[in-house]
Parts: structure tokens; sequence; C-alpha cells
């Protein structure tokens, strides 16, 4: 049967992407922030970065268990470089700005990464849970050889001589790796390695780790994930876009990838009909009074795509777009002389909140709309965007917040893809769009997702900017305004950043919560990751999953 090709409603269609990656070079990258604001660096070979690499992997952990363990750290990671058949990845100090640990408190096991007194306790098990880590080593400085496990180390079999009597301090904080890492659906295992001294015993003690028999409590959870496209949209339709309360861009999003799946066959997503019975009721609803709700409009375009609804509904749908853009001239608002959708509030999220929107009522029949949404994309930009191309999310401060970032590139492409190329000003927000996608590809990191904060990489690896980032690309691609040779790379890294995170019950990991502006750098760092079920994750990653299943199944049935 010959596919025809679908488009997603406001995409363009993009490259076909072949199955190969190529893996860079990596320097010295961070495991986490201290609260003091510093670094916690972390070195691995490159190959501790591949996700398709099945080797066992080990982070031994210095400086919890005495000073000496600092130093002892970067001299394993020097004794134990290569050979082995297994990957080691060391962070020498994990509390960089004192000595020795922290307390973990019941407060710490939860909220990631918000500890006031200990988020580098959080960051330890953040890092490891994405990076797959089989079992984590923390050095101890004590007088006596041996080790200690954790309650999930418990359960394989490490063949090392365990300690009779431990201390509780070490009990104490590896048992609390095991909690806090429940919150990412998998209970790290670790262990504390005291080695009186002898570091030749430490090495060796390392590598008997790396050697347990049986599967870790994250190489089982890695294996359940879908590491294809596909299945992982498969699991995504279960669970998101399959209702639409209120109007919003979140569940908009979702809804538009449940029709999309449709027409591209998958089995269980919403046909027309329960389509339309999610949406059609939203059409009574009174004008946007927000951002979000402006954008949360874009879902009404699904049904003019829809070839057996009635021309009436459909075209119901088209006034309520008209409608809609007409905030732009019945609620006026400027930023540095440029007029501009309302409720912006200065932040870069509006991007994205206004102006697909607008470009989707100009091409709907309403021309004047192209204008405004140039007009609005340049207002914008002259609000948050960078010297360095990158946006910041408002002017209360220069941070680069990821999500926003997320917002401002896959609003401006949505956008410019639609807008004719001979409207005044297309050029202007072309070269800002295009200055702003360069900027993001160098802060890309080198598993392929983008960090809460862009060009913070000791920030955590957020999901949510990492789909926009990439669907904004291949949109781009696809409209001729991206050269597609020279984002292959970041596209096949960001698919697999995206399905790494993804389980099998619709759970997805590192989502920054919702926010607002913030009023300093600090805070954009302690916003909440949430680890669990999230609409506005799974409606992103939709999005992106889908347009990379959709090229690829149209190159297929083109051959």
């Amino acid at each position: 049967m010959r596919i025809r090709r679908i488009f997603l409603p406001l995409l363009a269609l993009l490259i076909s992407l072949s199955p190969g990656l190529v893996v860079e070079a990596a320097d010295e990258s961070f495991l986490g922030v201290t609260r003091q604001g510093n670094g916690i660096p972390v070195t691995a070979p490159v190959d501790f970065f591949d996700v398709q690499n099945t080797s066992t992997r080990i982070l031994v952990v210095g400086g919890v268990f005495g000073e000496e363990t600092v130093k002892d750290a970067t001299k394993l990671a020097r004794q134990l470089v290569g050979g082995d058949n297994f990957l080691l990845a060391v962070c020498p100090d994990l509390y960089p700005d004192q000595t020795g640990a922290k307390e973990v408190t019941p407060a710490d096991k939860k909220s990631f990464y918000q500890s006031q007194s200990n988020p580098e306790y959080q960051y330890l098990i953040g890092w490891s849970a994405y990076h797959l880590v089989d079992t984590i080593v923390l050095l101890d400085s004590a007088s006596t050889q041996g080790i200690v496990l954790n309650e999930s180390a418990q359960t394989r079999k490490y063949r090392l001589p365990v300690q009779d009597n431990p201390a509780t301090e070490q009990t104490n904080y590896l048992n609390s790796i095991t909690e806090g890492s429940k919150h990412f659906g998998v209970p790290l295992e670790a262990i504390s390695l005291a080695y009186e001294d002898e570091l030749e015993f430490a090495a060796e003690s390392i590598k008997g780790a790396a050697q347990t028999k049986g599967k870790s409590a994250t190489r089982q959870n890695f294996e359940q994930k879908a590491m294809d496209a596909k299945g992982a949209i498969e699991q995504l339709l279960d669970v998101y876009g399959r209702k639409m309360d209120r109007i919003s861009y979140i569940p908009a999003l979702a809804v538009m990838s449940q029709i999309t799946c449709h027409n591209l066959e998958f089995e269980n997503t919403l046909d027309g009909d329960k389509t339309r019975k999610v949406v059609e009721p939203l059409l009574k609803q009174s004008l946007p009074k927000s951002g979000s709700e402006i954008a949360g409009n874009l879902v009404f375009v699904t049904h003019l795509m829809y070839p057996l609804y009635p021309v009436e509904y459909q075209q119901a749908c088209r006034e309520r777009i008209w409608d809609v853009a007409g905030l732009y001239d019945s609620n006026p608002t400027e930023y540095d002389g440029l007029r501009m959708m309302p409720f912006h509030s200065e932040m870069s999220d509006a991007v994205f909140m206004g102006g697909p929107l607008l470009s989707l009522a100009g091409s709907l029949g309403k021309s004047q709309y192209f204008n405004a949404c140039l007009s609005h994309l340049q207002a914008c930009a002259s609000m948050n965007q960078l010297e360095n191309g990158l946006y910041r999310h408002s002017p209360l401060d220069q941070a680069a917040w990821g999500r926003g970032n997320g917002f401002a590139a896959l609003g401006a492409a949505m956008s410019l893809v639609q807008v004719p190329h001979n409207t005044k000003g297309w050029e202007q927000s072309k070269a800002s769009f295009v200055k702003h996608i360069e900027a993001l590809v160098k802060h890309q990191g080198i598993t392929g997702s983008w960090h809460q904060v862009i060009d913070h990489p000791e920030s955590y690896p957020e999901f949510t900017s990492t789909c926009m980032i990439a669907a904004a690309i291949k949109i781009g691609v696809n409209g001729g305004i991206l050269d597609a040779s020279d984002y292959y790379q970041v596209l096949e890294k960001a698919e697999l950043a995206t399905l790494r995170r993804i389980a099998a019950d619709g759970s997805i990991n590192n989502v920054c919560t919702g926010t607002g502006k913030q009023k300093d750098f600090r805070a954009y760092l302690d916003r909440e990751a949430l680890q669990s079920r999230n609409d506005r994750a799974g409606a992103m990653a939709l999005l992106f999953l889908t347009l990379q299943y959709q090229e690829r199944l149209f190159q297929r049935n083109e051959k």
C-alpha cells in the first residue's frame, strides 16, 4: 500500500534520517551544580555517553567519605583507563564547596533539583539515572577494606568482601540513593568502597563490581523503553491528547498529534469522530485571556484537514482562528514600537504563543495577519533575543532558560514556514531565527539534550526544550530556511535523548515544571524537574517524534 504524505498542522515536511550516529569527542562535563553555583566536574570516555553502547557503566565518586578520596578518585581515573570491557566515569569531588558529605534530609529525596541544602546529592542521582549508571561507587577512606551495599545493590551478588559492621553514615547515605532514585523510576545500585589507602585494592574492586552477574536495575529499566520513534509514539498516544477540557497549548499539540497519527495509520489513536467530540465544544468558549489560550486555538486547524467533517464545521473552526487573531487589533500592545499579540508578559514564550496563530490566520485567507505575525516576531526578538543569539526568558534576568528558548525557536519556525517569503520583514525574522538556531546547536549536550539553562551544561538535561528545539530545526529544514546537511547529527542525537526518557507507562524524566518569569539565574536552576507523567512533556514528545516518524515513512514508500 502506498502511504501518502501527511502534513502535521503548520509544519513542513522534514528530511529523512539514516540510522548511523557519529559520536563526537567529549571534554570534561558536569554532574551538576553546587548550592554555591559551582559546577561539579565529571570525566568519562566518549562511549560512556553513547546510549547504544551496552557495556557496564561505573561511576566512581570521591569527596563523600573522606577528603583523601578526592585525590584518589583522580588517580583511579588514570589507572583504570581503557580495557576490562566496562565504561568508567569519575567525579573526583561531589562536594567541592566543602569537605565531606552533607546530611540527606527527607525533602532532598523528593523534589529534584530544589534542595536548599544538598543539591549535590540530587544531581548525583539524576545524572546517574540519565546516563544509565549500573553501579555508583563511593570511595571511603576508612581504615579498613571492604564494601557496603545499598538496598538496590543487595539484589545482585557483588563478589567483593562485604563489611560486617558498616558505619551508620555510609549505610544511611547509600540507602538514601535508593530512596531518591525511585522518583526516576529506577532504584540505583550504589556501594561504598573502603580501600585503606590501597589504590590497587580499590582498582581491582571496581573491576570486580563491573563484572557482577545479572542485569542492574538501571539496565532492566532501560530495556523496557521503546528506542524507536514508532514504539514510543504508540506508548504516548495511549496517555496524551485524548481529552481537552479547556483551550491551552499543551493539550492542543497532543490532540493535533492524535489525528495526524490516525492519518498515519496508528491503531491506538482517536479517529476523526472522537477527535471532533473532544474539540467541537471548545468553539463555544470565550476568546483567550492568556498566551497559552491563544496558542491552544491552533487545535482547530487540525479540523480543517479532515475531509469528512461538514463544511459548516470547518468554517466555524476557520472563523474561530480569525477571531482569535483579531485580538492583535482589538487588544493592541507593542514593544519597542512594534505591534504584537497581547498577553506576552515580556517572556520569550510569546514567540510561540502568538506567532503561529497569526501566520495560520493569514494562510486561511486573511493576509493582513502575515504582516502582524512578522511584527510580533520582531517585537519578541527585540524584547529578549541576546547578542549571542539565545533568548533570555524575560528582561528580569539574562538567563537563557531551556524551554524559553524552545518556545522561541518553535514559534518562529512554525510562523516563518507559513508566511510568504516576499512579505516585508520576513528576511529579518528569518535572520533572527537562523542566528538563534546556530547558537542553540553550539550548546547541545553530547547525549543530544539541551539543558535547563541552555549555556550552562552543569544544569540538568531538560526534556521539553530538547523536543521543541529539535522540532523547530526540522521545520526550518523543510521550509528551506536551514540546510539539512548541517543538522543531520543534531537531530539524530536529539531523538535518542528523547527516547531514552520515555517509560512504557508514559512517564518522562527531567521535565521542568511550569515556569513564569524568574528573578535571577539561580531561580531557574532551582525549578523543579518532574519525574512522572506530564501532559506538557507528552505533547512535545509526540510533536517531535511524529515528525521524525512521518518523514521516514514517506521516504520508505517513495522508494
